[in-house]
């Protein structure tokens, strides 16, 4: 027994070294088998699940801003510029060219095609370099879709698992249309629609045989085969002929040779005078796009692939390789316009988004990923001729900020009133780039503009009439029971005066009287008999004044609940602008959008309507009307601010055979100039100001200028027309007291005509403020003889004529003065004041 065992013990020691060499290899191969299985099994374990089918959400697709006509305005490129489009409108010349360089088999094998992966081992092992990969449009799909760019181990695993999915789940024809829609094919361009259109300002179903080569060979090496490059422009070319690129810069140095190249090109037509304006303010900078040669050989090795696999024949392989290839590069926006209606749109669109369901992360996801189509309210030649309009305008005092930026800047707003439709928006001058300040939105005090649509539009609402009359007289010294306020004209005082004529020369004094009244019963004994109304009620007046703002749309008026201490319920603010915040150019122009409207208020509208990707509607604006007056209050009140451009401040406002209407407007120390006007078309705003407050050189009137240079060129060919029709229910009813007729509301009467006979004028008035009451008192004198001694029809033509004669005087003496700011003394001398081009009488009471 003793010798057996140690004849197998030697067997053992002296065992064929191979064979444990062998073993050992099992073993170890088994142990890096067990490990590789072990890494392979958490690789796919840690992959996240995928829906193949749903392929197109994945894949990212630019939204696109439009015109109601489809005149695109803006795509909404923020790294990518993408486009989908169905493999039926792809042509087969460029999917087989595809196929051809990147995947001939691709119909014949599976997700990884195992021949390919051997022989490109055997080629790199040759080579003694990575020469070629095995990589099928599978999954480069899912490189493209589910994993990255980055070259490794794991991201090729889950590629290999995920394209087995994909096989599974869709067709040869879908897999293809999902790659061709989200390989890159340079300059920031995504699908081939992206690629035609940025390359040849072509739908992808135009291209030809030698542009879809062209255009297939890019995306192996993108940067390296992409059809152009870009280069300096030089004087001496032939700006002509080049293909000219506009790319946003920063702090440019903008020299004389830089400046010679923008004019040039505006001569000739390349560019227009907005995009001019950016290169001249260094926001973006010309280059030329030069071919690349190296996109011509890759196309060129494209055809031959294609011919030796017989996907073309020889003539037409011949017939692409000698074709020129032209270059036009497409662009991305609308030439001659600045973002800020488009970025007002974006805003819109987040929040209709939201409104419909989405939350703030895919709301955003979907602007700007999701292929929407938006189509806006704007009319694309309104907003350039605003644009060209603006920027041509100098302004006195003009000067360049610390922030580079023109000062002063200016806003405007046109609105289509009958629609609501924002038709054009300006937000600032000479200024480019995207998502800058936008002085359209960004509310300002405005001064005496807000008197039409807070002071007299609630008075009226509350039966006050076009004739009711105050007394447009100095009050300091007067014991009014509002504290803490007391209003000044800049200018002259007029005596007894009507609502008209106070809102037609801007009355700081007559505005807070009429607000005084708003809730006032002025057939009580304490206010019937005394010049200005013992018992008001100010809490009611500033609540009821606040109320038609908001009716308007305006929804910046600060309360007692936002801020105790520092509101807007005080009569400074709703009575002469002088708001905490103030009211934008936007809100403005829809507020007074309702007097041409006959007292109807139609919600502005940006967004016309949403599509989605598939073409399928999502959104569509509703025309959301809100009656804020009457018919017939709204066509008296255009009746009165028609006067405004016709006889006072507004003048410089008119359009040549078009009915305007509208109401200016300066604040204190003219930190703001407005006007905001209508015509039977048209409501239009303009602000202007410096970003940091400082004064103006200037007043109101160069508002109303501003108003007349935009809106002329927009009116060109336009009828001329009144804003609608006479209403029913409107008398006209005389003025005994004034000795003219006014437009009455029926079954409204005017109040206060029983006063001017109880009050002398004051003494210690000037003598031009004298003479008006002097020939006012006068004036009800005669009128008074006249009605016991003749009939009315001879009484009014009398009265008629002492008015226009005492008017003629006034008129004489002095121009009406429309003064937004206050003035620093309760009253001026004859010889002190300033011209009226100077001031408007009215204003803000707060610096």
């Amino acid at each position: 027994m003793k010798k057996s065992k140690k004849r197998k013990k030697n067997h053992f020691k002296f065992s064929n070294f191979i064979t444990i060499i062998f073993l050992l290899g099992i073993i170890i191969f088994t142990a890096l088998g067990g490990l590789l299985g072990t890494y392979i099994l958490s690789v796919l374990k840690d992959a996240p699940s995928i829906d193949p089918q749903n392929f197109r959400d994945r894949i990212i697709q630019t939204s696109k801003i439009f015109t109601e006509k489809g005149e695109l305005l803006e795509s909404l490129v923020q790294s990518e510029f993408s486009e989908y489009v169905t493999s039926d409108k792809i042509p087969k010349y460029l999917k087989d060219a595809v196929v051809a360089i990147e995947d001939e088999r691709f119909y014949d094998h599976s997700a990884v095609d195992f021949r390919r992966v051997l022989g490109a081992m055997v080629e790199n092992l040759k080579a003694k370099r990575f020469k070629e990969g095995a990589s099928t449009i599978t999954m480069q799909l899912s490189k493209n879709l589910y994993t990255s760019k980055q070259v490794d181990m794991t991201r090729k695993l889950t590629d290999v698992y995920y394209s087995f999915q994909i096989e599974n789940a869709l067709s040869k024809d879908q897999i293809l249309e999902a790659y061709l829609n989200s390989a890159a094919f340079s300059k920031g361009t995504v699908g081939v629609q992206a690629a035609a259109k940025t390359f040849f300002n072509k739908n992808v179903w135009d291209l030809s045989l030698a542009e879809s080569a062209l255009i297939a060979g890019v995306t192996n090496l993108p940067e390296k085969y992409t059809p152009y490059n870009t280069a300096e422009i030089d004087p001496s070319d032939d700006l002509a002929n080049i293909q000219l690129v506009l790319l946003p810069m920063q702090n440019i140095n903008v020299d004389d040779r830089l400046l010679q190249i923008a004019a040039r090109l505006r001569e000739i037509g390349k560019i227009d005078g907005f995009e001019e304006f950016q290169i001249k303010n260094g926001h973006v900078y010309p280059m030329k796009a030069i071919f690349n040669p190296t996109s011509k050989k890759r196309q060129e090795r494209i055809l031959d692939k294609m011919l030796a696999q017989g996907k073309i024949s020889k003539d037409e392989h011949d017939t692409a390789k000698a074709a020129p290839i032209i270059l036009n590069i497409g662009r991305r926006k609308a030439s001659g316009i600045s973002s800020y209606y488009t970025d007002i749109v974006k805003d819109e669109s987040l929040k209709i988004l939201a409104d419909l369901g989405y939350s703030k992360e895919e709301a955003h996801q979907k602007l700007y990923n999701g292929g929407l189509n938006i189509y806006t309210a704007m009319d694309i030649n309104i907003q350039k001729s605003m644009e060209d309009t603006v920027n041509k305008i100098s302004l006195r005092g003009e000067k360049i900020n610390e922030n580079g930026e023109l000062q002063p800047q200016l806003g405007s707003v046109i609105i289509e009133q009958a629609t609501g439709k924002v038709r054009g928006v300006i937000g600032g001058r000479r200024v480019g780039g995207g998502r800058i300040a936008n002085r359209a939105i960004i509310p300002r005090q405005p001064g005496s503009s807000i008197k039409p649509i807070s002071v007299y539009l609630t008075a009226f609402n509350n039966k006050a009439t076009a004739g009711d009359i105050y007394a447009d007289e100095s009050l300091q010294g007067v014991n009014l029971p509002y504290l803490g306020f007391t209003p000044k004209n800049v200018g002259s005082y007029r005596g007894w005066q009507s609502i008209r004529q106070l809102l037609v020369r801007s009355s700081n004094v007559g505005s807070y009287l009429v607000a005084r009244d708003i809730s006032a019963n002025l057939d009580s004994k304490q206010n019937k008999y005394s010049k200005y109304s013992k018992v008001v009620n100010d809490d009611e007046n500033f609540k009821k004044m606040v109320t038609t703002l908001e009716e308007l749309g305006v929804d910046s008026v600060v309360k007692p609940e936002d801020d105790i201490r520092t509101n807007d319920y005080n009569y400074a603010a709703l009575t002469l602008g002088g708001m905490t915040y103030g009211i934008s150019p936007l809100k403005m122009a829809s507020a007074y959008s309702a007097f041409p409207n006959e007292g109807k208020l139609v919600k502005p509208i940006f967004v016309t309507k949403i599509e989605s990707s598939d073409g399928k509607e999502i959104y569509k604006a509703e025309h959301k009307e809100t009656r804020v007056t009457s018919d017939q209050i709204a066509y008296i009140m255009n009746d009165i601010l028609k006067e405004v451009v016709t006889k006072s401040t507004g003048r410089k406002a008119q359009i040549k055979k078009m009915t305007v209407a509208g109401k200016t407007g300066t604040t204190n120390s003219k930190q703001e100039a407005w006007f905001v006007g209508y015509t039977p078309y048209y409501t239009c705003s303009v602000f202007i100001g410096n970003d940091n407050h400082d004064s103006l050189k200037f007043s109101s009137d160069v508002a109303a200028g501003v108003f007349s240079q935009i809106m002329s060129p927009i009116h060109e060919g336009l009828e001329d027309k009144d804003f609608f029709e006479k209403p029913d229910g409107i008398n006209r009813k005389y003025i005994s007291a004034l000795g003219y007729t006014e437009l009455i509301p029926e079954g409204l009467t005017p109040r206060n005509q029983q006063k001017p006979s109880y009050f002398a004028p004051e003494e210690d008035e000037d003598d031009d403020d004298k003479t008006d009451s002097d020939s006012d008192n006068s004036r009800r004198k005669r009128t008074d003889d006249n009605e016991n001694n003749s009939s009315s029809s001879k009484r009014r033509k009398r009265a008629d004529d002492e008015n226009n004669s005492s008017s003629n005087k006034r008129r004489s003496r002095k121009d009406d003065k429309d003064s937004d700011s206050k003035s620093k003394n309760s009253s001026r001398s004859k010889k002190s004041r300033k011209k009226s081009s100077d001031y408007e009488v009215g204003g803000s009471s707060k610096e």
